[in-house]
Order: structure tokens, then sequence, then C-alpha cells
């Protein structure tokens, strides 16, 4: 025979179990409103994000306000930077401030500030405007297109475009800063390009292994700043009649 064991609740039990009961529940509602609430709150964070307005129109670089800056390292640790001059550079933003122009650079101009020693400081420009490099009697100019260029936050842009030297054009993406100056722009773009994708391939990281720390590093570093007035109506109307 089974015998079941009843437990007798008294009414103070009683009571204590209910509010227990009651009391779980709300903690669960409150629990659930709280997860919800701190959801929204991200959501609104996000949605909240500051992108800046840009003031749309056609932009040219300022002569004598520019500058290209280069920086490339050997694998053993060497490393040499200079700059280049930019020819002209111009710009075009769109009323949803979105950004494209277009960058010619002088390759002639090529300058090393590492070097202090002026004999081998030119020996080094001579070589990288040679053929083992970049070719410049044939090729003078390395062009970089703007496609396009959306805000990403604050006053911080992703770009993709094209780079041209030594006559190949490669896509890059790349990213920069985009800053309002009264009535100009002031743009401070940073990219990297693979060199041996351009026909640049002496002492290449990517074809020889058996040079040791007289390697090249393929990734040339660029730094483009620049800075950019909007183009009067009546120099455009001007510039479109002749």
């Amino acid at each position: 025979m089974i015998t079941k064991k009843v437990y007798w609740q008294s009414k103070k039990e009683k009571n204590e179990i209910n509010h227990y009961k009651l009391f779980n529940y709300r903690v669960i509602l409150i629990t659930g409103c709280s997860t919800k609430d701190k959801s929204s709150s991200k959501e609104s964070k996000v949605l909240n994000v500051k992108e800046i307005k840009l003031n749309p129109g056609d932009y040219n670089a300022v002569e004598g306000s520019s500058e290209v800056l280069w920086e490339c390292e050997w694998l053993g640790g060497a490393r040499h930077d200079g700059s280049v001059q930019l020819v002209s550079g111009s710009i075009d933003i769109s009323e949803a401030s979105d950004v494209n122009g277009r960058f010619i650079v002088d390759l002639n101009s090529m300058k090393c500030f590492d070097l202090t020693n002026e004999g081998t400081n030119k020996k080094l420009i001579e070589h990288l405007k040679s053929d083992d490099f970049f070719d410049v009697a044939n090729y003078p100019e390395a062009v970089l297109d703007l496609i396009s260029g959306k805000n990403i936050s604050g006053n911080n842009f992703e770009f993709s475009g094209n780079l041209t030297i030594k006559g190949r054009t490669h896509p890059i993406i790349f990213t920069g800063a985009v800053i309002e100056n009264k009535l100009s722009y002031d743009t401070n773009l940073k990219l990297i390009f693979d060199c041996s994708k351009y026909d640049v391939r002496y002492r290449s990281a990517s074809l020889f292994s058996d040079l040791g720390d007289r390697i090249i590093a393929d990734d040339v570093k660029l730094n483009v700043k620049a800075k950019f007035k909007k183009v009067s109506k009546i120099w455009l109307i001007l510039w479109m009649i002749n």
C-alpha cells in the first residue's frame, strides 16, 4: 500500500508563497523591460551617429598649399621617405555629400627627406626615376581618380577609386579626412598601394626570396594633403566657353 504524504500549509505560508510568485513575476517583467530599453538605446546610438553635411560644388586645389608624402621600406628595417608635387587636384561634392575627383602628381619632382648626404640622396632619386622603379622618362605622372567617397563618421570618409602608375591602372580603397575650413576644404588622404602591380619589381618582396635584408617591401604609403577652394560660377562659365 502506497501512502501519500500530505503537507499542510498554514495561511501564512500560502501568503508567503503567493507573494514570492508575485515578486518573481514582477522581476521578469522589469528585466524584460530593461532588456528592451537597452537594445532600443543601442539602436538610438547607432541612428544618432553624426554625419557631416558637405557644401556641394566643384573645388580646385590651392596652388602651393598641397603636398604628397611617400614612404617605403626595406625588409631589413631601413626606410626612405620624401615627397612629390601635386600638379593639379579637383573634387566634386554632390548634394548627398558624395565626393569624387582627380589628383595628378609630377614624379619628376620626387624628393627624399631622410638622406642628408647630397650625393647619396641624388643617387637614390635617380634610381627611383629609372626603369627599375617608376620609369619617369616615359611615365612622368601618376593619377589618382576618386570614384566615390562616403562619410563613415565625423570628418572621416572611405574612398574608392583608381590609381594609375606607369600606364597601369588598378582599383584602390582607402580612408581620409575632409575638413571644412571657412570657404574651403582640407583633405588628408592616406593610402597604401602594392607597387609590384604597377610593374615596379626591383628587389620585390613578392618576386625574390634570396636577397635577405636587401628586399624592398612592395607596399608604398602615400599621404595626400591638399586645400581646396570652391570654383566660382563666373570662372566656371568662362572655362566652359573657352
